[in-house]
C-alpha cells in the first residue's frame, strides 16, 4: 500500500491563496476586454491571463461577442403599436377557431 502525502500548510494556504488571487483577477478580465484597466493593474491582469487556461478563455470569448456586436446591423426594437397590429393581422390570418379573439 503506498503512502500518500498530506501537503503541509504552507503549501495548503498558498493553494489557497493562489484561487483567492484568481477568483478576484477573473472579475476584471471583462474589464481588461473593455480596456477599462490602467498601470499595474493591467499588467497584473495580463500576466494573469497569459497563464491561465480558464481566464484567457473567458477573454477570447468576450472579445469575439464584442466583435460580433460591433458589426452587427443595428437594429431597433419594433414599437409596442407595431406588435399589436402584427399579432392582429395573425388572428385575422389564423382558421376559424384558432388564435381568435371571441367576442
Amino acid at each position: 500500500m503506498t503512502r500518500q502525502r498530506v501537503p503541509g500548510p504552507g503549501r495548503v494556504w498558498a493553494e489557497c491563496r493562489e484561487r483567492v488571487r484568481h477568483m478576484r483577477l477573473r472579475g476584471e478580465v471583462e474589464a481588461y476586454a473593455d480596456g477599462e484597466l490602467t498601470g499595474a493593474n493591467r499588467m497584473q491582469v495580463a500576466a494573469h491571463v497569459a497563464c491561465c487556461w480558464a481566464c484567457s478563455g473567458s477573454l477570447q470569448l468576450l472579445r469575439l461577442i464584442k466583435a460580433s456586436l460591433r458589426h452587427s446591423p443595428q437594429r431597433t426594437p419594433p414599437s409596442l403599436a407595431s406588435a399589436r397590429v402584427r399579432r392582429f393581422a395573425q388572428d385575422l390570418s389564423a382558421p376559424t377557431g384558432r388564435n381568435r379573439p371571441s367576442g
